[in-house]
């Protein structure tokens, strides 16, 4: 009967998975700004803490101050970021050109000078032409990156909105949502110190992985700088959102700014220093800082990394692809929470393991050596027993 009806579960469950997934593809537009919003606030809270200490206010004054500061920054951002783009308009559609026919008169002097390897190099022409669709290509990319920015700052600006009713309401949500998911009357304080602890530990990952990744991409931006290499901003700015995609996401930050660089300059030289740069800071930040600061508890082994990126990529594209490390991260934190889950946890992790629970002693069956005879035969003597002298 138990296996009866553990088979006719297992559609059931399936399905229900099914439908989750086509709930999230189908509803990214809603969920995709909730998501972003509930992150951003539980970086913030700590802010709206510290607002409160030093000034007099309340928490919704606190979060309408927050909200207002995070604005002008996002604002102000977005303006580098147009203005980054409008320069790579002009000056990078050429770039490539000059690149493409620097190129062909170097093939068509290898050619000339060296005839039996026509057959082997490509076609001088042929770079020529590819070089005329990349900077046509580029030029339509660039003008639309223009349009989607103001499409992001549009959808940035909806986030901060829900972001200052989450930090706002925080007051007044968290009891009610720890007895939403208490499971008994008398389960209320172990229900909220179990959530206090999970957002704190989530808390932690967020404010660190994005601190980390700032660091990275300023200390990146300002060896740009001082190489005289043009968009530093930007490619900073960029590297630092790729450090949230694992492995993708690094070899796309560090190959887009030695094009760019190559690009500008034509020497290969300058593309190998910037190179590089980028592998060294990535080297510091990935086996040195971050394993320091983090820790190793929050560890995922490479296959979960891997089919997160995979699965949020599907779903909600490159905002996926970014929110992937924190969402799976907090999954596993919510697992290893759960006794129920904790096998989930397991196998999402590289290190963590299941907790062992042992029994209490009233939970053991009792067995008295009357009821294990000695294997060789022998009698037992027992307390209540008379034992003989022995000779």
């Amino acid at each position: 009967m138990e296996q009866t009806t553990r088979f006719g579960t297992t559609p059931v469950v399936v399905l229900a998975v099914l439908a989750v997934i086509a709930a999230l593809y189908l509803l990214k537009a809603i969920l995709m700004p909730i998501a972003l919003a509930m992150l951003l606030a539980c970086i913030l809270s700590p802010v709206t803490a510290l607002l409160r200490r030093i000034l007099p206010i309340g928490p919704t004054a606190a979060a309408v101050v927050l909200f207002l500061l995070t604005v002008l920054l996002g604002l102000y951002l977005a303006s580098l970021a147009a203005e980054n783009l409008m320069q790579a308009t002009k000056t990078l559609p050429a770039d490539v050109e000059r690149l493409a026919g620097q190129a062909s008169h170097r093939l068509t002097d290898m050619v000339r000078d060296k005839p039996y390897l026509r057959g082997i190099l490509p076609e001088p022409r042929t770079i020529d032409q590819l070089g005329d669709a990349n900077r046509t290509l580029l030029t339509e990319k660039l003008s639309y990156a223009l349009v989607d920015l103001t499409y992001w700052v549009g959808q940035g600006l909806i986030v901060m909105i829900l972001v200052l009713f989450l930090l706002a309401e925080g007051e007044m949500l968290s009891p009610k949502v720890t007895r939403f998911f208490a499971v008994g009357p008398g389960d209320g304080q172990t229900t909220e110190r179990s959530l206090v602890n999970l957002t704190h530990q989530i808390r932690a990952y967020l404010i660190a992985r994005t601190l980390i990744n700032l660091a990275l991409g300023i200390v990146f931006a300002l060896a740009l700088r001082l190489m005289g290499i043009k968009f530093a901003f930007g490619l900073g700015l960029f590297a630092a959102l790729a450090n949230f995609i694992p492995y993708v996401g690094q070899v796309l930050g560090g190959s887009l700014a030695t094009l760019v660089t190559f690009g500008q300059s034509g020497d290969p030289g300058d593309a190998f220093i910037v190179t590089a740069i980028y592998l060294a800071v990535v080297t510091v930040e990935g086996y040195v800082v971050t394993p320091y600061v983090m820790g190793r508890s929050l560890d995922l082994n490479g296959t979960t990394v891997l089919i997160a990126c995979l699965f949020w990529g599907f779903l909600w594209g490159l905002t996926g692809l970014v929110l992937a490390m924190p969402i799976t991260v907090s999954l596993k934190l919510i697992f290893q929470s759960v006794p129920e889950l904790n096998r989930w946890a397991e196998l999402m992790s590289r290190d963590w393991q299941t907790p062992e629970v042992t029994k209490p002693l009233d939970e053991i069956p009792a067995s008295t050596p009357r009821d294990c005879p000695d294997p060789a035969g022998s009698h037992v003597h027992h307390e209540s027993e008379p034992v003989g002298r022995s000779l």
